[in-house]
C-alpha cells in the first residue's frame, strides 16, 4: 500500500466516440484504484474532432497528474490530445503533428472549422507554457518552418528530437521502464487498463462511417419488410443492423434505457403492422418511435 500506483491507459487506433467512452471508464477506474499518476500510451493516426475535443476535456478536468507517452505516432487528433496532458514524453522514432482538419471526403475543412481547431490547438499548447507557434504549424500550411521540414504549403510533424528541442516533449526515453525512472516512479505498481471485447465492438460500431451504414440497412430492411408478405430476409437484416447500432451505443454509454425502450416499442408496433392489413397507425407509430430512439442515441 505504500507503493505509488501508475495507471496506464492506451490511446490506440482512430480517435472516435468509442475511444472516448473507454477513456472515461478507465479514468474513473484509475480514481477507484487510488492511482497517483496516469500514463496515456499514445499511438494513433488521429480521428474525429468532436471525440478529440471531449477526450481533451476529460484529461484537462482530471485531477491526478497525467503523462502522454507517445510510443509511435500522435498525429492529428492524437497530437491535440497529447498536448492536454500535464507532460509529454516520446520514444526515439516517434512523431507528433500533422493536425490539418480534413472532411470525410478527404478535402480541407471549411474556414470556420479550421479557425476553431487552430484556437483549440493554440490553447492546448499554452496549457503547459509551450510555444503555440508549433501547434499552429501542425494545422496551418501557411506557417513556414523549413528548419523542421515544414515548408510553406505543408503542415508540421515533429520527430522526438525536434519536439525536445522546441519544448513539445519533456524527455525522450526508450520504453516504459525508462519513463517510470524519469517520472521517479520506478518502484510504482503498474496497472494497465484493457479494452474489453464489448468495447472493441462498440468502438467499431460507433465509428462515424459505420453508423450511417447500419442505419441505412436498418431503415431499408424495415421499409421493404412492410411491403412484403410475412417476415423475411429484409426485416431480419434491418432488425440486426438496428440491434448492432443500439448495442454499440449502449456499451459506449451513449444510449440510455429510454432510447432502448422506444426502439423495442417501435419494433413491436411494426411487427403488429406487418401482420395486419394496410399501412396504418401501428406502422407509422413504430417508425416514429424508432427514429426518436435513434436520435436520442446519437
Amino acid at each position: 500500500e505504500a507503493q505509488p500506483i501508475v495507471y496506464v491507459i492506451p490511446i490506440e487506433k482512430e480517435v472516435e466516440r468509442g475511444l472516448e467512452a473507454f477513456l472515461k471508464r478507465s479514468l474513473n477506474e484509475a480514481i477507484d484504484q487510488g492511482a497517483d499518476h496516469v500514463v496515456f500510451e499514445v499511438n494513433t493516426p488521429g480521428g474525429f474532432v468532436d471525440a478529440a475535443g471531449n477526450i481533451a476535456q476529460l484529461i484537462r478536468d482530471f485531477e491526478i497528474r497525467t503523462t502522454a507517452f507517445i510510443v509511435k505516432d500522435a498525429l492529428s487528433a492524437g497530437a491535440y490530445i497529447s498536448l492536454n496532458a500535464d507532460e509529454i514524453v516520446m520514444t526515439p522514432g516517434s512523431r507528433m503533428g500533422a493536425a490539418a482538419v480534413i472532411d470525410q471526403e478527404g478535402n480541407m475543412a471549411d474556414e470556420k472549422a479550421v479557425s476553431a481547431w487552430l484556437a483549440d490547438m493554440k490553447a492546448s499548447a499554452e496549457l503547459n507554457d509551450r510555444d503555440p507557434l508549433y501547434a499552429l504549424a501542425m494545422v496551418d500550411p501557411d506557417i513556414d518552418l523549413p528548419e523542421y521540414g515544414a515548408e510553406k504549403g505543408t503542415v508540421l510533424t515533429l520527430t522526438a528530437n525536434q519536439a525536445l528541442e522546441v519544448g513539445y516533449t519533456e524527455a525522450v526515453v526508450e520504453d516504459r521502464n525508462e519513463l517510470l525512472e524519469y517520472l521517479n516512479l520506478s518502484d510504482a505498481t503498474v496497472i494497465e487498463s484493457e479494452i474489453t471485447l464489448s468495447e472493441q465492438i462498440a468502438r467499431f460500431i460507433t465509428h462515424p462511417i459505420i453508423v450511417p451504414i447500419l442505419l441505412t440497412l436498418g431503415s431499408l430492411g424495415l421499409v421493404l419488410e412492410l411491403y412484403s408478405p410475412g417476415f423475411g430476409i429484409p426485416g431480419t437484416i434491418g432488425l440486426l443492423s438496428l440491434f448492432l447500432f443500439f448495442f454499440g451505443h449502449a456499451i459506449a454509454g451513449f444510449a440510455g434505457w429510454e432510447a432502448l425502450i422506444l426502439f423495442i416499442a417501435g419494433i413491436i408496433l411494426i411487427v403488429v403492422e406487418i401482420f395486419t392489413p394496410g399501412f396504418g397507425i401501428f406502422g407509422i407509430s413504430g417508425i416514429v418511435a424508432i427514429l426518436i430512439s435513434i436520435f436520442l442515441s446519437s
